[in-house]
């Protein structure tokens, strides 16, 4: 029992040294901007979220004009991100940007802001009003900073971004094929079409609309939406479907030409 206690005693001795300590410094109350941006700082890269935001609030309604404000500012974003508070980042980044133009911050707040959007946008068959946002955020930060080593990467996002929209409207597009809805599924097809080209599914919505138009009787306007496929996907991956396709349409113009039975 004794040489338990031995034992014990240093291990709660520097438990409660660490603690005291811990607490000490926490209530030490900062007298000016340096000490509590030092403070801050501190207790941001340690976790303490909630003393650094206090603290990086401080600065920003006590020393707005101080050097610190910017730091200050682009700080609480960053705690918004550790909290998964993306809207709040995305706000607090697109602020520091309106506030600070100048700040160092301002570059990689303005891709951040994107970021933040782009975390909040959902799957492909929910509403896409943040998937849209963050296209745009990237969008404006490819103009901003044309010859950044970000803008490839904003660059990358926003194809990723304009999939899941993509993949929105054709995904709506065959849901209205199985409701027995072909001149709405069209509607969805053209919406690829039109609006998606560089994504991956253009080449099943050129299909999708050929078929679609083959059982509404449009076979001139099948023809030619399976011409512009030959031509964009002369090595597509859908060629077996595609070739299963024009032989629906030439029994179809076979059946329309043959005369009327008596």
């Amino acid at each position: 029992m004794t040489k338990f206690r031995a034992t014990l005693a240093p291990i709660l001795l520097f438990s409660l040294v660490a603690v005291f300590g811990c607490a000490q410094r926490s209530t030490v109350i900062p007298r000016n901007v340096d000490e509590f941006y030092e403070q801050a700082l501190e207790a941001f890269n340690t976790d303490d979220l909630a003393r650094a935001q206090r603290y990086f609030d401080a600065i920003k309604l006590q020393y707005p004009a101080s050097k610190y404000a910017d730091d200050a500012q682009y700080y609480l974003a960053e705690i918004n991100v550790k909290k998964s508070e993306n809207i709040l980042a995305a706000y607090n980044y697109n602020q520091l940007r309106r506030t600070f133009p100048n700040s160092e911050y301002a570059k990689i707040s303005a891709y951040k802001a994107a970021l933040s959007s782009m975390r909040q946008s959902p799957k492909y068959d929910r509403d896409q009003d943040y998937t849209k946002q963050a296209i745009k955020a990237f969008s404006e930060f490819q103009a901003l900073y044309p010859k950044d080593s970000l803008a490839l990467e904003a660059g990358k996002r926003i194809i990723e971004l304009r999939t899941k929209l993509s993949e929105h409207d054709f995904r709506t597009a065959e849901l209205y094929v199985k409701l027995n809805a072909p001149r709405a599924s069209l509607t969805y097809y053209d919406l690829v079409l039109n609006n998606y080209p560089d994504t991956e599914f253009l080449e099943p919505a050129f299909l999708g609309k050929a078929r679609m138009l083959i059982r509404l009787k449009r076979l001139q306007e099948a023809q030619e939406s399976l011409r512009l496929y030959r031509q964009r996907f002369a090595q597509g991956k859908m060629l077996g479907e595609a070739e299963e396709i024009e032989g629906l349409l030439k029994s179809a113009l076979l059946a329309a030409a043959a005369p009327p039975q008596p």
